[in-house]
């Protein structure tokens, strides 16, 4: 390739970053009379918690919900310690659930967990099922029925 080739790529390079430079500056003018409103996100539940639940202003930066000195102050008193349930003393004749949550590849390792399971701990009973909706939906019906049949659950998070 000649040198020409190589200086007339190094010009398209700036050109293409200064093009978006130019369209995120043009992009973030915000419209006439919104200074007043504040724009609520939610998390994918619908709950405004964490950073999916912070308030700015519409003429704040992008990545100020992220500035820790905006987070919301929480006294000790109003949290809430969560602990996992107890351990098993044994799985010898015990009903394990293996969840699908929907991250990719979980339902491939669940199916290897529950061969292995067959194999190596045929008296342990396992059942796989797949949660319903998104990976961040609650699942009330799976919940019940996990605390209803289920002695043990195994959450796939595939990777």
């Amino acid at each position: 390739m000649s040198a020409s080739h190589f200086s007339a790529r190094r010009y398209w390079s700036w050109l293409i970053i200064g093009a978006i430079i130019l369209a995120s500056c043009i992009g973030c003018k915000r419209p006439a009379g919104s200074e007043s409103r504040k724009v609520a996100v939610l998390d994918p539940r619908g709950q405004p918690s964490g950073k999916f639940g912070r308030r700015g202003a519409p003429d704040s930066q992008m990545m100020a919900i992220f500035n820790p000195e905006t987070h919301p102050i929480i006294s000790r008193d109003e949290l809430v310690s969560l602990k996992m349930a107890p351990r098993l003393d044994s799985l010898d004749s015990q009903t394990i659930y293996l969840v699908n949550t929907g991250f990719a590849g979980a339902r491939e390792f669940l199916e290897e967990l529950q061969a292995w399971f067959t194999k190596n701990m045929p008296s342990v009973k396992t059942v796989l099922v797949d949660k319903g909706g998104t990976m961040f939906a609650d699942s009330p019906d799976l919940w019940a029925e996990l605390k209803e049949k289920a002695d043990g659950v195994i959450f796939g998070v595939g990777g």
